[in-house]
Parts: structure tokens; sequence; C-alpha cells
């Protein structure tokens, strides 16, 4: 484990390991505990693991744990548990519409993956619905969602054309009154369009079957599900363990050919992405590194990126998902797409009528080059602000 981590989260990082054990956990906890319980439940909170943790702390009958934290875990644990039991029956209303309409679907992480790898569904934090559909299945699948009462952004039939050929992410939202439930419908992994056809009719090709709450549906291969989690966390600077967790657990409990990980990761051009990820769940929790994959991986280089203001963040994600396409072409094709191809962002922006829908096209780039105006104000602001701010003890 790095030695610059903090108490709390060598602690989190101690209580969320798929290889635990309470024996040996006990004296760590009491060592990592003093004096920074107060910490524990804000560094469980941002990393997401907060079921993982107050599940591990109650096999332990909460050793030293004082009251207030105690409460604060277990509430806050409840509250997760109702939340994804009420995805999850969400998911089923899901999965059963686009099943009626004969339109194959896979769920991705969240509370399917909650059940798959943890056994239990509330022992994942899993704040929206995310699935796959294919994108020439898409306008139908958005028709079946609307009549099932999700709304989203694209009013215009032509955007929705683009969406599906270029396979962007489709953001939709339902209320009942009681509940919100936020769904990302996917036609794409990681770049989405033509740079990811060819690979994602064999993803399709390769999809299996799991048991989720008792009943089949459609699922990721094993191999493609780690390699598509490992991205995910590398994509996001390994800054929230919650995702370096999953692929712990799944390395630890889950029967994958490793060999057939390192075929798809070579296919794929993807050694950096899986060996980053790989290397950071060997240095932060001892994972054993599969003996195909040691070859990628390096835990002596590992780096944990912070989390940055909205349009670093934007911008350091982009920049990785256009590094791991395998030529230049691609990558020219995927940056002209996200400058040029109007959004739902775009529609909402500006409504305008379908038959002005060309606008679009002229529009996204000025409002891209005044959201990046605005982006770079607030950054020069936010430096002017932390340089005006008096010296510790002056």
């Amino acid at each position: 484990m790095p030695v610059d981590l903090s108490p709390g989260d060598q602690l989190c990082l101690l209580l969320a390991r798929a290889r635990f054990s309470p024996e040996l956990a006990k004296p760590e906890i009491e060592r990592l505990a003093t004096a920074n319980w107060d910490t524990l439940f804000e560094h469980a909170w941002a990393h997401g693991l907060i079921p993982l943790v107050y599940h591990r702390l109650q096999e332990l009958d909460f050793p030293g744990v004082p009251p207030q934290i105690r409460r604060e875990l277990t509430d806050a644990f409840g509250i997760n548990a109702i939340r994804n039991e009420v995805l999850t029956q969400e998911l089923i209303h899901v999965l059963a519409d686009l099943g009626e309409a004969e339109i194959p679907v896979i769920p991705l992480k969240g509370v399917a993956l909650a059940e798959s790898l943890y056994g239990d569904v509330a022992l994942r934090i899993c704040a929206d619905l995310d699935i796959l559909i294919r994108p020439e299945d898409f306008e139908r699948g958005l028709r079946v969602l609307r009549s099932a009462g999700y709304r989203d952004a694209f009013a215009a039939p032509p955007s929705l054309r683009l969406l599906a050929r270029l396979g962007r992410d489709c953001a939709l939202v339902r209320e009942d009154g009681r509940w919100i439930y936020p769904l990302q419908v996917h036609c794409g992994l990681v770049w989405g369009g033509p740079p990811e056809r060819g690979i994602l009719a064999e993803i399709w090709a390769r999809a299996s079957v799991r048991i989720f709450q008792g009943a089949p549906i459609s699922a990721l291969s094993p191999a493609d599900e780690f390699l598509y989690l490992a991205v995910h966390a590398a994509r996001h600077g390994l800054s929230t363990f919650k995702w370096i967790t999953d692929l712990d657990w799944i390395v630890n409990h889950r029967e994958l050919d490793w060999q057939v990980v390192l075929n798809e990761t070579r296919t794929l051009g993807w050694y950096a992405a899986v060996g980053t990820s790989l290397a950071a769940c060997a240095s932060l929790f001892g994972t054993p590194v599969p003996e195909p994959l040691t070859e990628i991986c390096s835990p002596a280089q590992v780096r944990l990126h912070k989390s940055e203001p909205g349009s670093l963040e934007i911008l350091r994600q982009t920049v990785f998902v256009v590094r791991l396409l395998p030529s230049l072409s691609k990558r020219i094709l995927f940056i002209a797409t996200r400058l040029f191809i109007p959004t739902a962002a775009d529609s909402g922006f500006v409504r305008l009528p379908s038959a002005f829908f060309f606008l679009y096209f002229l529009l996204r780039p000025c409002r891209l080059m005044f959201t990046a105006l605005k982006w770079l104000v607030q950054a020069v602001v936010e430096k002017l602000r932390g340089s005006s701010q008096p010296l510790a003890g002056s």
C-alpha cells in the first residue's frame, strides 16, 4: 500500500479489500483508527466505499467506533440500501419493457454488478442505471423508454439518428413523485460510433447470460467486463477507489481466462490502461496480478490522479479516450465528432424546430468556445482568489 496515503484512505482500503481477514484486520484498524474516526466517514464517502466499510465494521462488531460515527455509517448504509433496492426494481422494469419489444440490452455496472460481484445490491454505491443497447435499436428503444415515462433532451428526430449512428450516450430520467430514476443509455462502451463499430459487434457476440434477481439477463462476457471496468477506472485517473475495488474483487472472486483477457488487451492496444488499473490494485490492495498479465503491470509506476475541476477533468478524460484509439485517422474522426456533431446539451442550449436542425452544427463549436472561455475565466478567478489568501501564520 502506498505510504503517502492518509490513515483514512488506508483504513478504507483495508476494510474494502476482497481478501479480508477479521483476525488480521483488527490490530490494523486499531492502529489506523486512532484519532482518525472523524475522517473515516469523509474518506469512505468520497471514494464510494461506505457500504463495504460499514459491512466489514459490522462483521467486527464496530471495534472502537465512536457512537456518532457508527450512527453516520449506519444511516448512510441504510439510505444507500433503500436507494439501490429502488434502482433494482426500476432496472427490472426497464429490462422487461425492452425485452417485450425484443430489444437486446446489457446492464452495465450499477446494481447488476453489485449483486453479481458482492452478492448484495446494498454493498455498492450506485448513482444511476446504465444499459447498453445496439445502435440500430436506439431509436426504437428510446420510444419504449419514453412510453414508460422517461424524458430526454433529444426532441428533434435528426439528433436521435445522429446519436445512434455515432454511439453517443443518452441521459434520461423518470420521476414518480417519490424517486428520481436517472438512466444512461449507451450505444458504445468507450468511443461509440465508427471507431468502435467492429469491436462492439464482437462484444455483443461474446455476451453471456447472468442471473439477476432470480432471472437470466444478458451480460458482458467476463473478459469484456473486466476490460471495460479497468479502462473506466483508468479513464477517471484512479481517483475513486470504488472502481479499483471492483477490479480487486473481480481478480480475487471471478474465474476468468486471463490469457483471453491478455489477447483482447493486445488486440485493442489497451496495455497502458489495463496495466495501470491492475498495478493500482496490486499497490493498494496487494491484489495478485494474474500470471499472463504481469508483463503489462508495473506496480512501482502507479500514480493516482486527484479529481480536477470540471473543465480540466473533461479535457483529461477526452485526451485519455483519444489515446486509446489505434490510428491517427480514427483519432481525428473522434475529435471532429466531439467538436462538431450536436448533442443533447446543444438542444437544451437553444431550442430550434426540426426544420432548422442543421443550425446546431454551427451552434456546437460556438457553444464549446463559449464554455471553454467560461471555464478559463473561472480558473483565473479561482487562481487569483487562492493567491490572495493570507499565508498561514501571518
